[in-house]
């Protein structure tokens, strides 16, 4: 008897604690309401609005000069090669009933801890957004899951437009926008890809593989030394390498367009920066296995006309 309380007594804690870790572990990752905020963050070639939730990660939304906003869930770890997270929407109980159904839709993987939200829907995700939906995110490796509040974030949005807004278009950047862009760079008078141009090349065509027939632009840069003539044939070159290389790589030559403009116009005190080829992702294909832009395009996906309504602050459990 005395041996069998000796044991429990030792035990008694490792059971108490393995039961505290599961309970912690189906737990949802959430920030308080008066910290579940969003934060701007503004530099000179990006736009970021973020919500960030202890051991949960980061939902935010970013654009770049001359490309399209983008959505995207940074992880807090590593997850698991080959799975998705979901990600869902919901309105809190006090917004209730809801204006907008809500989104279910499974992120892509950048890598693996970086997960977009298919283009087609980040228009509507930002929309529920402003209307106060809240947004929840489940991990791909267990139960886990991540709540992430929507309260606040058109008092933000305001400022991530206008933040966009005041930035000026690189040279070549598409008229329409474009989806992402890749830069590849050169030694001084050579269209010789490097290991590190090499390394470009492989992350744009990891992306480009997840579209069934992407539009992509490559436009050939040199600086302002040299002749003219030189430097427009140097800046053909430069984009020919590339897109062979993008060809080489399994991305159809019917759907790569080059551009030779010659001498960048910002080349000025920026000769390593002009020594370059841009890979432009342009929009116009939706990407492979994804729903058609109609099916997602009901009145209820855009966000409303006018000022935006800021809702007021009480909490609630949203309907996943």
């Amino acid at each position: 008897m005395t041996g069998l309380r000796q044991w429990l007594r030792l035990m008694l804690p490792c059971v108490l604690l393995g039961a505290g870790i599961v309970t912690a572990g189906a737990a949802p990752y959430s920030e308080p309401l008066e910290r579940s905020t969003w934060q701007l963050t503004e530099d000179d070639d990006i736009c970021r609005i973020e919500q960030s939730v202890r051991h949960g990660g980061t939902l935010g939304f970013e654009t770049r000069p001359g490309l399209v906003t983008g959505a995207y869930w940074e992880a807090p770890y590593p997850m698991p090669e080959g799975h998705s997270p979901r990600l869902r929407t919901g309105a809190p109980e006090w917004l209730r009933p809801a204006s907008m159904a809500p989104l279910d839709l499974q992120l892509e993987a950048r890598d693996d801890r970086i997960f977009r939200v298919p283009q087609s829907l980040v228009q509507p995700l930002k929309a529920r957004l402003l209307a106060g939906h809240d947004i929840r995110i489940d991990f791909p490796d267990g139960d886990d899951w991540v709540h992430f509040r929507g309260i606040r974030f058109a008092l933000r949005a305001q400022d991530f437009r206008a933040c966009y807004g005041s930035h000026t278009r690189p040279a070549a950047a598409p008229e329409a926008g474009a989806l992402e862009r890749w830069s590849v760079y050169f030694d001084t008078g050579l269209h010789r890809l490097d290991r590190e141009a090499r390394e470009t090349l492989e992350a744009a065509v990891q992306a480009l593989a997840s579209v069934a027939a992407p539009r992509v632009r490559v436009v050939g840069w040199t600086d302002a030394e040299g002749p003219l003539g030189i430097n427009e044939a140097l800046s053909r070159d430069r984009a020919r390498v590339v897109r062979e290389a993008l060809v080489e790589a399994g991305v159809a030559a019917e759907h790569i367009e080059i551009e030779a403009p010659g001498v960048d116009p910002a080349a000025e005190g920026a000769r390593a920066a002009s020594r370059r080829s841009d890979i432009w992702w342009l929009k116009g294909d939706r990407e492979a296995g994804e729903a058609p832009a109609e099916a997602v395009s009901d009145p209820r996906t855009e966000p409303p006309a006018g000022p935006v309504p800021i809702p007021p602050e009480p909490s609630g459990t949203p309907a996943w």
